[in-house]
């Protein structure tokens, strides 16, 4: 019964119409030309910059890769509430018991600290730089409406494609690729719009190739893995399927998955014995929408359905890797934005001072070490029985 009401979570959310997404954009777009205004991105770069001249200068001898992972790091999506994330990640480290991850997986916003959580802590100053002080203006750019119609997105995400392409270089690839020798593993997630399927990249295999041509492709796949479809223009991929090269559209991997382990990445149960791995999930949002009232609007009426479809998702998502877990013999750890966070609802909008709010809670979370060991108790999303 429980595969049956996850498959059902499955489908409902990946039937989404457009419209919904494109409701989405509208209601919690950028609402102000102050909200929106640029930012200067030199310290986010120059974070970078210095955490990147830290890694080792000759990329060391690889090692045989380990039998199993012991370590394996979850991030879901989330746009601007990855501030929480950041800041839980920062708060682990300072305790000294972050451990190294031997798989990283990412959606969306989440795509982009897998990157960084996955090459260790000396990013997290790049990353708190990067989710306190990070503008709309820097993410996007909104298109006229009156062009609106012919374009492919409402807006452009310009400037998210030059930030991302100032960060991830050539050095960052390579030790990236050294990593994923030594038998760790990155992982990203976009959405195909031809199959309208999950799609899964390995991060260090597309390192690995080295040169120019995989520097862009790697930048490639973290720019579709943040294009809420809609509001951001999907990303052209060429993809070897089958023999056959293909030409797909991908956008943000949240339309169809909020988290995701891939499969072989746990390792089994021998004889019924744990081997004591692993698994934490990090949720760049609460488990629960927020209850307030809705306008009987076309727009309001949407965006409150699809909020509460999304949720429901992650949920069920969240029960789905929790079994999996459990059946591999592995230990379970989940953490999220308190439901009884009282904050302000940021939607596509990126409030610093809000932004640094919800960084701190997870720093505070992360140096806690406040996890949950099961997934939340679904009846709490439905309300009691009504005559």
């Amino acid at each position: 019964m429980e595969t049956i009401n996850m498959f059902r979570h499955n489908r409902l959310s990946r039937a989404i119409p457009t419209v919904v997404l494109l409701a989405l954009s509208v209601t919690l777009g950028c609402r102000s030309r102050e909200t929106c205004a640029p930012t200067d991105n030199s310290r986010v770069r120059q974070t970078v910059r210095m955490a990147t001249a830290n890694l080792p200068e000759e990329i060391p001898t690889p090692i045989p890769a380990p039998v199993v992972p012991k370590n394996v790091l979850v991030i879901s999506g989330g746009g601007m509430y990855g501030a929480y994330t950041a800041g839980f990640l920062s708060g682990w480290s300072k305790t000294g018991s972050r451990p190294q991850f031997d798989v990283v997986t990412g959606i969306s916003t989440g795509a982009l600290i897998a990157t960084v959580a996955f090459l260790g802590p000396q990013f997290d100053e790049a990353t708190r730089e990067f989710y306190t002080s990070i503008r709309a203006a820097d993410i996007y750019n909104t298109r006229a409406w009156i062009l609106i119609p012919w374009a492919g997105s409402i807006a452009s995400s310009d400037p998210l494609r030059r930030l991302i392409d100032s960060i991830v270089d050539e050095r960052l690839l390579a030790y990236v690729a050294t990593e994923h020798r030594r038998g760790r593993r990155l992982y990203v997630g976009t959405t195909n719009l031809t199959t309208r399927k999950l799609v899964v990249w390995d991060m260090g295999a597309v390192a690995e190739k080295g040169g120019p041509n995989a520097t862009e492709r790697f930048r490639h796949i973290l720019l579709a893995s943040c294009s809420v479809p809609g509001m951001l223009p999907p990303v052209a991929i060429t993809s070897e399927v089958n023999g056959k090269t293909a030409i797909d559209l991908h956008v943000d991997g949240g339309v169809t998955a909020q988290l995701f382990i891939p499969p072989g990445s746990l390792p089994p149960q021998s004889e019924g014995r744990s081997v004591g791995a692993n698994v934490y999930l990090i949720i760049s949002g609460k488990l629960f929408t927020d209850p307030a009232p809705v306008r009987p609007r076309v727009l309001p009426v949407l965006a409150a359905s699809a909020a509460g479809i999304l949720h429901a998702h992650c949920r069920a998502e969240i029960a789905s890797l929790f079994h999996q877990s459990r059946n591999a013999g592995s230990n379970f750890h989940l953490t999220a934005i308190p439901d009884s966070d009282d904050g302000r609802t940021l939607g596509l909008n990126f409030e610093p001072a809000e932004m640094r709010r919800l960084y701190d809670v997870g720093y505070f979370h992360g140096v806690s070490g406040i996890w949950m060991s099961a997934p939340p108790f679904e009846g709490a999303a439905t309300d009691p029985p009504r005559q």
